[in-house]
């Protein structure tokens, strides 16, 4: 598959970037309406699981929440016994007009990366344990400089990227922003800026923000399926731009 560019023109903060698109494709694919878990056949509800943390933020964010019949069905409330544990910790229903209920919980940052598990809980008491390992992403070894007329090479430490999985780096500051993919396939340890892109910059100085997202399969699902989503972005890097 290879890098891939694309123009992106929204300016934002990395973790509000996150958070918008989420509650994009919620609003523009996904139902609001909230039911009951105890309505609905228990093997009709659908797991998602999303884990966003943005480097320098002091919490990372657990998003649960259960759907009937697929990812875009109504929204459940869990009616005892059933229940969502993270760690071992239940976590209280909440709700939103645009996305429904959900299950959120913040941990410190401190202490996060590691092993974690999610229990789900079926009003027959049935339990769905799904974990995921929280692991160590960053850049390494950014260049103070380069020349526009050269590819920039970003090399990365992370875990080996899987399939669904993807880096994406973001041009922030600047009229000619752009955003670069890199893939499971690439198999290097590097992200590569097209110099075509660089050469397009007015400015002396660019910056950069690299986020890691990771898609993982569940382990113990209903009929319906799941997943766990893990976004984390880095704070930007400045990188000078020559002639």
């Amino acid at each position: 598959m290879g890098n891939k560019v694309k123009i992106n023109h929204m300016l934002l903060s990395k973790m509000s970037l996150i958070f918008i698109a989420f509650c994009i494709a919620i609003a523009g694919c996904s139902s609001n309406e909230i039911g009951d878990s105890k309505d609905v056949s228990q093997d009709k509800i659908y797991q998602a699981y999303t884990i966003s943390y943005a480097e320098g933020n002091s919490n990372a964010e657990i998003f649960c929440q259960f759907r009937f019949a697929g990812k875009n069905g109504t929204t459940l409330v869990l009616n005892e016994p059933s229940q969502v544990q993270f760690d071992g910790v239940k976590i209280k229903v909440d709700s939103s007009e645009a996305g429904g209920a959900y299950y959120r919980i913040y941990k410190p940052a401190a202490g996060f990366f590691g092993k974690h598990n999610f229990n789900f809980i079926t009003t027959a008491d049935k339990k769905l344990e799904n974990g995921f390992s929280f692991d160590p992403f960053k850049l390494t070894n950014v260049p103070a400089g380069t020349s526009k007329k050269k590819g920039l090479n970003l090399n990365f430490e992370a875990p080996a990227l899987q399939d669904g999985d993807y880096i994406e780096v973001n041009a922030i500051g600047t009229d000619s922003s752009f955003t670069v993919t890199h893939n499971a396939p690439d198999k290097r340890n590097f992200i590569t800026i097209p110099a075509s892109e660089l050469k397009r910059q007015k400015v002396k100085e660019i910056s950069l923000e690299a986020t890691l997202h990771r898609n993982i399969p569940l382990q113990q699902v209903t009929a319906e399926g799941g997943r766990i989503q893990i976004s984390y972005a880095l704070k930007p890097v400045k990188i000078k731009l020559a002639e």
